[in-house]
């Protein structure tokens, strides 16, 4: 026991990549990639979950037990992270100039079971529902509340919409590109929630004075004559 733990390799990359790929997913979970000319196309939201699994199979068949433990701490270390302490600034607030922060990310595409496929998330479901309810009563995570997850999807479709920088995309453009795109993303933000707050003063505008009623119609009587 004393020699293979003396021979054994530990390579903390493991851990780094798989903490990568969640960032990724929570980055732009439905981008494909295709590989070998297309012949393999896979969502970036299966890394993680084919990741963890291939360093899971190599632990009893290739005996690489360090790569197994090194890859969940990464992914449940990082979905931690992300899920329930990391503070943000809220896109929205960013793109219009004010200041505002959200803590977590409690919208339902980062779930822990929808890192997997959707036969697993069946199963997943009730497990984390019972471990997020004993974090919440040993206090060591607050419970979200519906605003905060209201928040957390539209920052996931903000995210969506902005789509990868230019440098996955293949483009030229370097940092300068990738500040454009940016500034874009941001001015059409800023556009659409100026365009919401417009919308909403002008359904706040009620008429305050009531339409004249119409004029009641008198008629004269003539004189009867004899």
């Amino acid at each position: 026991m004393l020699t293979w733990a003396r021979n054994t390799i530990i390579n903390g990359n493991v851990a780094l990549e798989a903490a990568f790929l969640v960032a990724f997913k929570q980055l732009v979970p439905e981008h494909t990639v295709s590989l070998f000319r297309a012949s393999i196309r896979i969502r970036v939201k299966h890394f993680p979950a084919v990741f963890v699994l291939l360093n899971s199979l190599s632990g009893p068949l290739l005996g690489t037990d360090t790569a197994f433990f090194l890859s969940w701490l990464g992914f449940l270390t990082a979905w931690i992270y992300l899920r329930f302490y990391r503070v943000a600034p809220l896109l929205a607030t960013t793109a219009t100039g004010e200041e505002a922060v959200i803590k977590g990310d409690a919208s339902d595409t980062f779930a822990f079971s929808h890192f997997f496929p959707d036969s697993v998330q069946v199963v997943l479901d009730p497990l984390a529902d019972s471990i997020y309810k004993t974090m919440v009563a040993f206090k060591l995570c607050v419970p979200f509340s519906e605003e905060a997850i209201d928040q957390s999807n539209e920052q996931a479709s903000a995210r969506a919409e902005g789509g990868l920088p230019s440098l996955m995309t293949g483009g030229r453009g370097g940092r300068s590109g990738g500040r454009r795109e940016e500034a874009e993303r941001r001015r059409a933000l800023a556009l659409k929630a100026l365009d919401q707050r417009l919308n909403a003063a002008a359904a706040a505008r009620v008429p305050t004075e009531a339409p004249p009623a119409p004029a009641a119609e008198t008629s004269t009587a003539e004189p009867l004559t004899a």
